[in-house]
């Protein structure tokens, strides 16, 4: 064994000798710092960009970069302790993407605990990667997992957007990363084992599964773990839920209140006040109610009068996409709904499902043929406004009850009805998540999920109507980071203020 590790010794010297020679063969690649999740999101599309360009371009200008990933991946398996600096200092700092990987697992596997910290600095990176390294440390430090990862789930911790990541990526350690023939497969069994045989990691979980960023994850860690020790806490936790009894409305209404308000011009203080009550009485769901079939209307006479215009302006859709109508078994969704969430429709959203129906002005016509002369095609990644009737987006309803129906009912998890591609499939380019509402919603107006805002559902349709059809105007650097000139955009604006309508607020 001395003479093994002897023979390492001198052949992680030899590496590491060789390494540092080929990184001197490296001089204008320079460096570049890793960037954590609060700076990055607060960088300009174009400095994205150049961020992401510099570590592209150091790749193509990395001479041999292969065999220096190599070389690193030797000192890893080497667990040459000497070039810890060496290799922190490459996951720290080099630009060359497969390098800085290779480095990060190196130190892993050399495992100092100076080699450990420089892993578990990487928690708020901005970058996947970094975290999971961050995590796979802390779940293997001396002691209880509870006591080296609880920290993460601190109100503190959670306030944050990145304390909230990588709470979420420290939750989906504890379930399947992947799925085979043979089943689910976990990271490790020690984490396939950790609600089971920890009640602190249970509790979290119940107690997490209607979070609203969290919550998904804690329902994946209970969905697969032990249903013998999850069944009797979460049947607990219904017990609790059952018992508690409902928030009151709010402040006092006076039946007519709402409604006198809105038709007297108070349409944003009707809605927010609604907004306000997060589950609405009978008197409140009454005025609610007919304050949606108001607001619903003068959207309807928004849409109709904005795809004229829009049309007339040579936009690529016809009056039958964009406006079909109400679904025809409209009422017979809306009941069969709240009989499965077992809880009304939310005013708002069942108000425009029955006056409206569909909102379509997506060029889809134009994926396969040219865009229409003088009309900008940038516009197709500007988000054009859609939302689907209840009928086309039942299939929402039916996976949802295929993949919940073996479930406990309290990790089925909300209903997410589809209403919207994402701004990306719009444009008929791979995207993200479609944009969703969450049922049962005992409030009067939904938020939109997974739609960048982060508005309820009367407000997405305000600000579409602002944008005169498109919700992403906001985003004119990003298009100019990828190319779009600024004769282009102004061109946008001009043929956008050739869109003339009558809009009706609501």
């Amino acid at each position: 064994m001395a003479g093994d590790a002897g023979g390492d010794e001198i052949g992680g010297a030899r590496v590491l000798e060789s390494l540092l020679e080929a990184l001197g063969r490296w001089p204008d690649v320079g460096s570049q710092a890793r960037v954590s999740i609060e700076r990055w999101s607060s960088l300009t599309a174009g400095e994205v960009k150049a961020y992401q360009d510099k570590g592209i371009s150091a790749v193509r200008g990395a001479a041999g970069w292969q065999s220096v990933a190599d070389q690193v991946r030797e000192l890893g398996q080497l667990r040459y302790e000497p070039a810890v600096p060496t290799l922190i200092g490459l996951w720290e700092e080099c630009p060359v993407n497969p390098v800085a990987v290779a480095a990060a697992h190196a130190l892993f596997g050399i495992g100092t605990a100076e080699a450990r910290d420089a892993l578990r600095h990487g928690i708020h990176d901005h970058d996947h990667l970094a975290r999971f390294m961050a995590l796979k440390v802390m779940f293997t430090d001396d002691g209880t997992a509870w006591d080296n990862v609880a920290h993460l789930f601190s109100d503190e911790c959670l306030a944050t957007t990145a304390g909230l990541t990588a709470a979420a990526e420290a939750l989906g350690l504890l379930s399947p990363w992947s799925f085979t023939r043979s089943g689910p497969e976990w990271h490790s069994e020690q984490l396939r084992d950790l609600v089971s045989q920890d009640h602190r990691w249970l509790d979290l979980c119940v107690g997490l599964r209607d979070h609203e960023v969290l919550g998904h994850q804690a329902r994946q860690v209970l969905r697969y773990a032990d249903p013998a020790v999850t069944g009797p806490a979460l049947d607990a936790a219904r017990a609790v839920r059952a018992a508690q009894t409902r928030t009151p409305a709010g402040r006092h209404l006076r039946r007519g209140d709402l409604v006198a308000r809105y038709l007297d011009g108070d349409h944003r203080g009707v809605w927010r006040d609604l907004g306000a009550i997060a589950h609405l009485d009978d008197l409140w769901r009454a005025e609610a109610e007919q304050v949606a079939v108001l607001t619903m209307d003068r959207v309807r006479r928004n849409a109709s009068s904005l795809t004229a215009a829009l049309i007339a302006c040579g936009w690529p859709v016809s009056n039958e996409q964009a406006l079909p109508g109400p679904a025809a078994d409209v009422e017979d969704r809306l009941r069969q709904l709240e009989q499965i969430t077992g809880s009304a429709v939310p005013p708002a959203l069942a108000a425009y499902w029955r006056i409206v129906g569909t909102i379509d002005l997506v060029p889809r016509g134009t994926w396969d043929a040219p865009f229409p002369p003088g009309v900008p095609e940038q516009l197709t990644v500007a988000d054009p406004l859609e939302i689907i009737d209840l009928s086309t987006a039942w299939f929402s309803v039916e996976e949802w009850q295929e993949e919940s129906a073996e479930l406990h009912p309290e990790i089925a998890g909300p209903l997410e009805i589809t209403i919207a591609a994402d701004y990306l499939h719009k444009a008929n380019i791979s995207g993200g998540a479609p944009y969703s509402v969450w049922l049962p919603h005992a409030g009067a107006d939904p938020l939109v999920r997974d739609e960048e805002h982060c508005l309820t559902f009367t407000d997405y349709l305000r600000r579409a109507f602002a944008g005169k059809g498109f919700l992403r105007l906001d985003q004119q650097d990003e298009w100019v980071a990828h190319g779009v000139t600024r004769d282009q955009l102004a061109e946008l604006t001009g043929w956008l203020a050739n869109v003339e309508y009558e809009h009706l607020d609501f």
